[in-house]
């Protein structure tokens, strides 16, 4: 009994502590999995803005296989843009 109590506790703390995902994270990992093939790993350099009522969203999405993408969104009705960027090693990056 005291070991499924302490699993549940667990569990339910496991849950607490996991961040959530905005709305627009969900679509954005979507879309571009679907659009490139993409598993996202994680994402950096996020800017969410609202300007004039609208949602706009701007982030580079670090696939699990190296590759790297700029994302944009200027309206939440609409799809994300996505622009492979060069590797590294080449001179023009993003």
């Amino acid at each position: 009994m005291t070991r499924r109590l302490l699993a549940s506790v667990a569990l339910i703390l496991l849950f607490l502590s996991a961040p959530a995902r905005a709305a627009w994270q969900e679509d954005l990992i979507a879309e571009i999995r679907a659009a490139h093939g993409c598993t996202v790993a994680y994402l950096s350099q996020v800017v969410e803005r609202t300007v004039d009522g609208r949602q706009i969203v701007f982030a580079k999405v670090h696939c699990e296989d190296g590759r790297v993408f700029d994302a944009s969104r200027t309206n939440a009705l609409e799809p994300f843009v996505f622009r492979e960027c060069a590797p590294a090693r080449e001179p023009q990056g993003c």
